[in-house]
């Protein structure tokens, strides 16, 4: 946990500790960054505002040393504008000050079974798709892409169940780890972004994966979204 404010952080610890969870605390900004870049953790909740170094910085540093361990942000910036620039830096989650214990907990909750799910998971692929949690890149046909944050957690869901339909509020809970604050549109337009950078990038293929690449992730009326089948057979021939 990131935070500068003794006192919250503190109280909070406590809180966590009687969950059962093991808390390391770092109270400025340089300090933890270091932290993140030699220790694996499960997660870390982290501020925007420290001393030298703020939260964005930091994650920004961390993604881009291919460090994935999950991160909720847990700010008094709870503007639209930052939560945006929050999650696109990185963030797996984003909560405003001031805020509920008990959220709190459940978005922990919800943090911690993806970074089992990471820990479980070696690199995953799909016909030309391939896929590495642990340093976090994407290629197709052997190129790296790159992903938005909520994108690359979109398709790694799909690639970790290729057979399974995600409704939108599946993939809410799943990829932004809660179906109350993200809407169905923001979803609709991670997808329809997802969709058009793998048809971009196998339309660069030396062959031919799908008769229409854009249809790389396939839309079930009705009940939602899937990985296309055509590749998982593609990848078994």
């Amino acid at each position: 946990m990131v935070e500068d404010e003794k006192h919250l952080a503190d109280s909070l610890k406590r809180g966590l500790q009687e969950e059962g969870h093991v808390i390391e605390v770092a109270h400025d900004g340089e300090e933890a960054e270091l932290q993140g870049l030699v220790n694996d953790y499960d997660m870390v909740i982290l501020d925007w505002r420290l001393p030298n170094r703020d939260g964005k910085q930091i994650l920004e540093k961390w993604r881009a040393k291919d460090r994935s361990f999950p991160v909720l942000m847990l700010t008094a910036l709870g503007d639209l504008d930052h939560k945006i620039m929050g999650l696109d830096s990185g963030a797996d989650d984003y909560m405003s000050k001031p805020f509920s214990f008990e959220e709190l907990l459940a978005r922990v909750r919800a943090l911690g079974r993806r970074s089992t799910e990471i820990m479980n998971t070696e690199t995953i692929s799909a016909g030309p798709i391939e896929l590495d949690s642990q340093k976090h890149w994407v290629k197709i046909c052997g190129i790296k892409q790159n992903l938005r944050p909520k994108e690359f957690l979109f398709l790694e869901l799909l690639l970790n169940n290729p057979e399974t339909v995600f409704s939108k509020t599946q993939i809410a809970e799943r990829v932004w780890g809660s179906a109350y604050y993200v809407s169905d549109n923001t979803i609709e337009a991670t997808i329809s972004t997802l969709r058009q950078k793998l048809a971009d990038a196998m339309d660069e293929c030396d062959e031919v994966i799908l008769e229409d690449h854009t249809k790389a992730i396939e839309t079930i009326r009705g009940a939602g979204y899937r990985l296309n089948s055509s590749l998982n057979q593609t990848e078994e021939k």
